[in-house]
C-alpha cells in the first residue's frame, strides 16, 4: 500500500491530522523559572501530569493518560540505566530526548501500521551549576529548547500563544507565589483561545471553579529545600495562598 511516496506522505498527514484532533482536550502545562529554581505546573480534570522523573528533571504530559504513563515510565528505565552505566551527573534531559525517547517516537510515528502515541512532553531540568533547562518534545519526536519555559496544550495555537506570552514575563526574578499566581493567571487566559465548542464544553467558567472542580498539579524544583532532594510537590499552603489571590 506505502510503495509509492506521496500514499506515505499521506498515511503521514492523515497521521498528524488524527493525533491533533485527539489532543484538543488536552490542557495546559507551563514550566517557568523562578528566583529560587523552576515551576511546573497545570490544572486537569483528573491528575496524573506532572511528575519526578531523576533527580533534577521533572516530566509533563498532555494526551492519553495511557500514553503519558508509557513513557514516563520508558524515561525512567532510560535514565535510571543512564545513571547507573555512567553517573547521576550524565543523566540530562538533552541524552534523554536526543538519544532515547525522541527516536523511539519518530520511529513510531512513521510506522503506518502502529498506533502512534497521543501525547505531548516537556521536560524541565536544573542543571549542577543551578541554571534551568526546558524542553518540549512533539508525538511525531520532534522537541525544542527554551532558555526562559515553556508551555505545552492540546491545541498547537494555545501553545504557540503561551509560549509568547512567557517570553514576555520576567518569571526569573519572581517568587514562587508571584511566579504561581502569572502562570495561573496565563493558564485561564490561554482557555479564551480554544477553537470549537466541543472543546470548551466540559471546561471550568472561571478559575475558582477550575480549583474547585479539577486537580491543581505542581512541583518545584529547587535546591533552597531542606530535603535532599531537589523536586518537591507544591504544599498545600502554597495552593491555598494561590487560590485566595485569584479569589
Amino acid at each position: 500500500m506505502f510503495e509509492e511516496p506521496y500514499r506515505w506522505m499521506e498515511a503521514v498527514s492523515t497521521r498528524h491530522n488524527y493525533v491533533q484532533e485527539k489532543l484538543k482536550m488536552g490542557q495546559p502545562v507551563l514550566a517557568v523559572p523562578y528566583n529560587e529554581g523552576l515551576l511546573i505546573f497545570g490544572f486537569a480534570p483528573q491528575p496524573g501530569k506532572i511528575f519526578e522523573v531523576y533527580d533534577r528533571i521533572a516530566l509533563g504530559g498532555v494526551g492519553h493518560p495511557a500514553d503519558v504513563e508509557r513513557l514516563r515510565m520508558n524515561l525512567l528505565d532510560m535514565a535510571h540505566l543512564e545513571g547507573f552505566n555512567r553517573s547521576a551527573q550524565d543523566v540530562t534531559s538533552a541524552r534523554l530526548l536526543q538519544f532515547g525517547i525522541a527516536p523511539a517516537l519518530k520511529q513510531n510515528f512513521e510506522e503506518i501500521q502502529r498506533a502512534p502515541y497521543i501525547i505531548r512532553m516537556l521536560l524541565v531540568e536544573l542543571t549542577n551549576e543551578g541554571h534551568p533547562n526546558f524542553f518540549r518534545m512533539n508525538y511525531d519526536g520532534h522537541w525544542e529548547t527554551f532558555k526562559n519555559g515553556t508551555a505545552i496544550a492540546g491545541e498547537e495555537k494555545v501553545m504557540d500563544w503561551l509560549q509568547k506570552e512567557i517570553q514576555k514575563q520576567p518569571f526569573a526574578t519572581y517568587s514562587l507565589d508571584q511566579a504561581l499566581q502569572q502562570a495561573c493567571k496565563l493558564w485561564d487566559e490561554s482557555r479564551k483561545l480554544k477553537s470549537d465548542d466541543e472543546a470548551k464544553k466540559d471546561i471550568p467558567e472561571t478559575l475558582q471553579e477550575a480549583f474547585d472542580q479539577w486537580y491543581l498539579e505542581g512541583a518545584v524544583l529547587t535546591e533552597k529545600s531542606a530535603r535532599k532532594a531537589i523536586y518537591r510537590p507544591l504544599g498545600n499552603d502554597e495552593i491555598e495562598r494561590l487560590k485566595s489571590s485569584t479569589a
